[in-house]
């Protein structure tokens, strides 16, 4: 059985520190942060510990209050965003 990758994976440029509620995402090509709020936070870090989607929203599920579709559509859109500025790798095709 092979390993397979997390969901997300930041560029080489992006440092992610989860360790307030709020986390942050540094861009070290423009010395710049951006701040993520609680659920962002724990989204991002989930999307970049498991493998799938399905695995992400469960995990999710366990912290938040939420339906499963509104916690997919969440992590879809934070993938979408960040991957707009450049702080993630290209996800393999059929993922965020």
């Amino acid at each position: 059985m092979t390993a397979r990758a997390p969901l997300l994976r930041l560029a080489e440029h992006a440092v992610f520190d989860p360790t307030d509620e709020a986390g942050v995402i540094l861009d070290t090509r423009k010395d710049v942060y951006l701040a993520l709020n609680t659920t962002a936070t724990l989204m991002l870090g989930a999307a970049l510990r498991f493998d799938t989607l399905d695995e992400v929203v469960a995990h999710l599920g366990e912290l938040v209050e939420a339906p499963a579709d509104t916690l997919e559509a969440g992590v879809t859109a934070l993938a979408d965003q960040l991957g707009a500025q450049g702080l993630l790798i290209r996800a393999e095709e059929g993922r965020p």
